[in-house]
């Protein structure tokens, strides 16, 4: 798997279940991917750097809320009824701090994770996939820190598996709904 199947996949995923927030027109420039680099002490994949500076870069990807009506305050129910979207965190220019990896990282750093830069998350996860100085994926578990879980796959087929994973709970969340009625 490589990125034309990310990009192929978002030129024609289903708009009418999915929102999806992008750099588009923002992307960031070699220079400022390689001056993120300087602060984070090493170099990202490749794989990561072109999407990045791609106009996916800085995606925030969501089921509509009419399909998956967000959960209110004291919701109970099954960990993967939360998941409904997914965020890679992105350098574009003018991006939120809740995607910016700038900022990801920064948080990490000052809780002691400088060697782990967090580039994707799912909604409602407290876990991120990072990598780390050797451009491995690690799964970082925020109840288990120092746990360096690693998940042998590049970036684009992780990315991609989120992405079915996201579709798969969004329409078991359907069929769930729809018996719910």
């Amino acid at each position: 798997m490589a990125l034309d199947d990310i990009f192929s996949y978002f030129g024609h995923y289903n708009k009418g279940s999915f929102y999806l927030v992008a750099c588009q027109g923002n992307e960031p420039s070699e220079a400022d991917i390689a001056a993120f680099e300087v602060d984070v002490g090493f170099r990202l994949p490749g794989e990561f750097r072109e999407f990045t500076m791609s106009p996916l870069g800085g995606l925030y990807m969501e089921v509509r809320a009419e399909l998956w009506p967000r959960p209110k305050l004291c919701d109970v129910g099954p960990f993967w009824s939360f998941l409904y979207g997914l965020k890679v965190f992105g350098i574009a220019a003018g991006i939120p701090a809740w995607l910016d990896i700038r900022e990801q990282y920064q948080e990490f750093k000052a809780d002691g994770f400088a060697d782990l830069v967090p580039f994707l998350q799912l909604v409602a996860d407290a876990d991120r996939y990072c990598f780390d100085s050797a451009g491995r994926i690690i799964r970082w578990s925020h109840e288990e820190p120092e746990s360096r879980e690693q998940v042998p796959i590049p970036f684009s087929e992780l990315l991609m598996r989120e992405i079915h994973e996201l579709e798969e709970r969004k329409d078991r969340k359907i069929r769930t709904a729809g018996r719910e009625a």
